[in-house]
């Protein structure tokens, strides 16, 4: 969970400088992919938040592996950066 923690952390700084030079379809994916992983650490202390935590893993998580893969694919060939920050995410997760 720390390691987890700690690579989000190193992964939104290093989203925070490059964001602007992200394809858009990156950013897009970027932001819902850092609310997934948030969700994914999250822990539910009682029904009430289990089904909220449920409800935006659904959201945010579902069909985050195949997406990351077809961008991975698009900018395999793409500049260095981007192809960086989307290997900083984990795989698979669902």
């Amino acid at each position: 969970m720390v390691r987890l923690l700690s690579a989000c952390i190193l992964l939104v700084a290093s989203v925070a400088a490059s964001a602007a030079s992200l394809p858009p379809d990156v950013q897009t994916y970027v932001a819902e992919r850092q609310n997934c992983d948030h969700f994914r650490g999250e822990e539910p202390y009682d029904a009430e938040r289990r089904r909220e935590i449920e409800a935006a893993l659904e959201r945010y998580c579902r069909g985050t592996d195949a997406r990351l893969m077809g961008l991975k694919k698009k900018y395999r060939n793409g500049p260095a950066h981007v192809r960086d920050v989307l290997n900083g995410f984990d795989y698979p997760i669902e």
